[in-house]
């Protein structure tokens, strides 16, 4: 993970390893070094960047290891842990191990957060490392070296080539975790692309809100693997995918939708978390604590009605005038 496997500190030793290396740098300074080959010049530049790129990275785990500790940090988890889908416990502080854009790796303590409920043999609950994920940190790695990494890996012609760079600079790693840093970066991107590009001009402010979501049913083309037909095609599966589809718009008194309002539709294929994950985000951009009533709308599948009391409660929704209402399917009524 680090190109200097001694980098071994604590958060104590923060303090005492900066100072060593501000002492080579000294040394350095006072008895400058004569070179008389290209060798030798090239010798010395890689030794000071390699001391520079360490303090680099000392000074930034003394800094992030400060920034977790900090007050107004462990407010900012406490508010993503309430608002994340699923009810997380804390696990108490682990040690990390954090890449830097230097090349080195430092560890630091951060609180862990897993999934509530009594652990199974065999089966591993996906936690969270808030702290981390309020600095940007993904994959153990800053966000100058996911950068750096997913740069690389779509500029030059294979990750091959991209590992090789970055091994030149002193940041060591196996193409599995570059290629898994370098395409998670890219996702990332995209989701937040997609976020910034839809524009939600209108405002709920004052107004009453409808917010409704539901699944459907629909039918996917999937490739199936194995050898293709005698006429050279691909073999398929029609497999029928339920989708979880969102609306919110606005009423008027008299409960008829308002047209100056575009009403945002929504739709996912990857479960109830995903579907209640984008209401809370729209439902954020909209500002929904200032609209005058909100209205929930769904018929009585339980996996919206066990999540929608954690919506209310991440989106602080508790002083407004809050309304559910539970619609019988078609199915109930036959």
């Amino acid at each position: 993970m680090t190109s200097d496997p001694g980098l071994t500190c604590q958060d104590s030793d923060y303090a005492t390893q900066i100072q060593e290396t501000l002492d080579e740098l000294q040394q350095m300074q006072e008895a400058p070094r004569v070179v008389t080959t290209p060798e030798e010049l090239d010798t010395l530049e890689r030794e000071l960047r390699g001391r520079t790129d360490r303090l680099s990275s000392l000074l930034l785990g003394l800094h992030l290891q400060h920034s977790l500790d900090s007050e107004d940090l462990k407010v900012e988890q406490d508010l993503l842990v309430t608002q994340w889908p699923k009810p997380l416990k804390n696990d108490g502080r682990v040690q990390v191990w954090v890449r830097t854009a230097g090349g080195y790796g430092v560890p630091v303590w951060v609180t862990y957060y897993r999934r509530k409920g009594q652990r199974r043999k065999g089966k591993r609950y996906a936690g969270l490392y808030a702290g981390l994920v309020l600095l940007g940190i993904y994959d153990r790695c800053t966000p100058a070296l996911a950068a750096e990494i997913s740069l690389l890996a779509a500029m030059l012609g294979s990750l091959e080539e991209a590992r090789d760079v970055l091994g030149q600079r002193g940041v060591v790693l196996d193409i599995k975790t570059l290629r898994l840093i370098a395409y998670r970066y890219g996702a990332r991107a995209r989701v937040a692309q997609q976020i910034e590009s839809t524009e939600l001009d209108d405002t709920v402010s004052g107004r009453r809100v409808v917010i409704s979501t539901d699944g459907g049913r629909i039918r996917l083309r999937e490739t199936k693997r194995g050898p293709k037909t005698q006429k050279g095609r691909r073999r398929y599966t029609g497999a029928w995918r339920e989708p979880k589809v969102l609306i919110i718009y606005v009423v008027n008194a008299e409960g008829k939708r308002e047209a100056s309002f575009a009403p945002l539709i929504d739709a996912t294929l990857k479960g109830p978390e995903a579907v209640f994950a984008l209401l809370r985000t729209y439902l954020h951009r909209l500002q929904i604590t200032h609209a005058d009533q909100v209205l929930f709308i769904a018929d009585g599948a339980p996996w919206i009605w066990k999540r929608v009391p954690l919506l209310v409660q991440a989106l602080g929704l508790g002083g407004l005038h809050t309304t559910f209402v539970q619609k019988l399917s078609r199915r109930v009524r036959r």
